[in-house]
């Protein structure tokens, strides 16, 4: 039945990117994004491992060997469920019709030079106030850089207790991808880019490299202007997957300053790691293991999902003792269900949106949630059309934001990424309206750019 599942998940999934293709992708880039994702974390990988005979959502090797539950049986039920998720998804966003545009307008040619000013001096600001703070915090970023430092970035302590400040590596990623939209030329747009990148990596948010990425392409690609015919499109796609295959080759290098270790060579690396690193179906499998074989473990009907987003906002000093109830519900059952030694710290793993809406409601995770997403990144899309300049750059960003959600299924999270993302949009939305004028664009019914 595995097979039937997929094949019918892969249809599913074809009929919403025909529906793109017939809307035109530009108008529908948060379902488009989703649809790529799903595509990839919900069809290509778990459909990989179930032919390489994967056993454990950590796999055989090094310290995971001999660790973990057999998720084998569970491939089958798990496809089944995104079968019905990926169906129930799509069914939600095309059963509104969105509304043909009659405010179609661009920004004003005598503006762009004022608005790239002005996304500068945000991207400014925001590198001062990631950078003090990690000053502040006592690390030394440059010795890092150089490798003249036993300390590292990734997952040090924040001056503030609580990364708020750091967070705003996220705003970086916005004002890049503005400046970008704005026709900031492309050996300035490097200069942003660099130091932006340099700042990522030693954080160790290879997450936020990839984020920059996605939003640069979704901008060069759907602003309406540029045509991309298939040997480009190959090209992109190919340069595309080796800047993510070195990043998350050299990443460990990169971040403890062992440089000497690093290598750029593509024959090097290790492609698997690609599929290691979108490998959520499998804890998905794996939490549907842990619930059929502990039911007496509860659904926390939505606590972690929407409780725990008052929780991340208020200050841990308001709790009792000054801590937060940590860890969640939902992350507790995720750590308990990988079962791994007691004395392992957390490894970080995650399912997908569909593991987590199935941890906090159980099957009915799988129908109602994922259509009630897809009505909700409709009526964002009908809020925000992408025929006026302000939509275009909000369902670019917020598609960045859903890239988050996906791929790590932790709502509260996504809400702190959604917020940080939309800051710099926030600012500069004022300014960018008011330098938008009518224009006449083509058919909003057209094939993808």
């Amino acid at each position: 039945m595995i097979w039937i599942y997929t094949l019918l998940n892969a249809l599913i999934l074809i009929v919403g990117i025909r529906y793109v293709r017939h809307q035109g992708a530009r108008y529908v880039i948060p379902f488009a994004v989703c649809l790529g994702l799903l595509v990839v974390y919900c069809l290509l990988t778990p459909f990989y491992y179930y032919l390489n005979g994967r056993e454990t959502v950590t796999g055989d090797l090094g310290m995971f060997r001999f660790v973990g539950k057999n998720i084998r049986a569970y491939f089958e039920p798990g496809m089944l469920a995104y079968l019905i998720a990926n169906g129930c998804f799509v069914l939600g966003f095309v059963s509104r019709g969105l509304p043909e545009s009659s405010n179609n307008s661009s920004l004003a040619t005598d503006t762009l030079a004022s608005l790239r000013r002005f996304v500068v001096g945000l991207y400014g600001l925001f590198m001062v106030i990631v950078l003090a703070d990690v000053v502040i915090s006592g690390v030394n970023p440059l010795a890092v850089l150089l490798g003249s430092s036993d300390q590292n970035l990734f997952a040090s302590q924040s001056a503030s207790n609580t990364y708020y400040f750091r967070a705003f590596a996220d705003s970086i990623i916005t004002t890049i991808v503005l400046y970008a939209y704005l026709r900031g030329s492309f050996p300035k747009l490097i200069v942003l880019l660099v130091p932006a990148f340099v700042l990522f990596a030693l954080l160790g948010f290879r997450y936020r490299l990839i984020l920059t990425i996605l939003g640069l392409v979704l901008v060069y690609m759907l602003q309406g202007d540029l045509t991309l015919h298939l040997k480009r499109w190959t090209m992109v796609g190919l340069l595309i997957f080796y800047f993510i295959s070195t990043i998350t080759h050299n990443r460990w290098y990169f971040i403890s300053g062992q440089y000497d270790d690093m290598t750029i060579d593509p024959t090097q690396y290790d492609y698997s790691m690609f599929f290691e690193q979108t490998r959520g179906s499998l804890a998905d499998f794996n939490m549907l293991r842990y619930y059929d074989e502990n039911p007496e473990t509860p659904h926390d009907y939505g606590l972690s999902m929407f409780g725990y987003v008052l929780v991340r906002v208020v200050p841990r000093q308001l709790f009792p003792g000054g801590e937060k109830p940590y860890p969640s519900p939902y992350l507790d059952v995720l750590d308990r269900s990988l079962e791994l030694p007691r004395e392992w710290l957390r490894i970080g793993e995650a399912t997908l949106h569909y593991g987590a809406f199935y941890a906090g409601f159980g099957w009915l995770g799988f129908w109602l949630l994922p259509f009630v997403m897809g009505l909700w990144i409709n009526q964002f899309v009908r809020r925000n059309p992408a025929a006026t300049p302000l939509g275009f750059s909000k369902q670019i960003v917020f598609s960045l934001a859903l890239f988050q959600l996906i791929t790590r299924g932790y709502f509260p999270q996504f809400v702190d990424h959604y917020v940080y993302l939309f800051i710099p949009l926030w600012l500069i939305g004022r300014r960018m309206r008011q330098a938008a004028v009518p224009t006449v664009l083509s058919v909003h019914h057209e094939a993808v750019y």
